[in-house]
C-alpha cells in the first residue's frame, strides 16, 4: 500500500512536539504546577471499530464529508485526579441549502463521542 500523501517524517513529528513542549507545556506547567498528559492512545481495533459506528449512526441522515475531530479536554478534580483527556467526536456536512454555502463539517452531536483512551503518563516523547 503507498504511503498517505499527508504522513510526515519522524523527524517533522519530534520537531513539532518539540515545539509544543517548549510553548504550551510550559505554559501549562507554570499554571497548573505539574506536567500534563500530552499523548493520547487507543488500540487500532476501537478506532476501527468507532469508526464502523459512525457509519453506521450516519448513514441515513445525509452525512456528507464523514471524518473525526479530535478534542482536549478536562476530568473534573475528583474524577481521574482532574487528568487532562482526549476524546474524538464525528464530524460531517448535512446535505442541506444552507450547509451547502458552508465550507468544512460540523461536529455531530446525535452521535457519541468516543473517550477512555490511555493517556500517557508520564508525558512520553515522541
Amino acid at each position: 500500500m503507498p504511503k498517505p500523501a499527508k504522513c510526515i517524517s519522524p523527524k517533522k513529528a519530534k520537531k513539532l512536539q518539540e515545539k509544543y513542549i517548549k510553548t504550551i507545556e510550559k505554559a501549562l506547567k507554570k499554571e497548573f504546577g505539574k506536567e500534563q498528559c500530552r499523548d493520547f492512545w487507543w488500540p487500532l481495533e476501537e478506532i476501527e471499530e468507532y469508526i464502523a459506528y459512525v457509519k453506521s449512526e450516519t448513514k441515513d441522515k445525509d452525512y456528507k464529508n464523514l471524518g473525526l475531530r479530535f478534542f482536549l479536554g478536562k476530568y473534573e478534580d475528583d474524577e481521574n485526579d482532574g487528568s487532562a483527556t482526549m476524546f474524538i467526536a464525528p464530524t460531517g456536512t448535512k446535505e442541506t441549502a444552507i450547509s451547502a454555502m458552508k465550507v468544512g463539517t460540523e461536529t455531530i452531536e446525535e452521535v457519541d463521542p468516543l473517550n477512555m483512551n490511555q493517556g500517557g503518563w508520564p508525558p512520553k516523547d515522541y
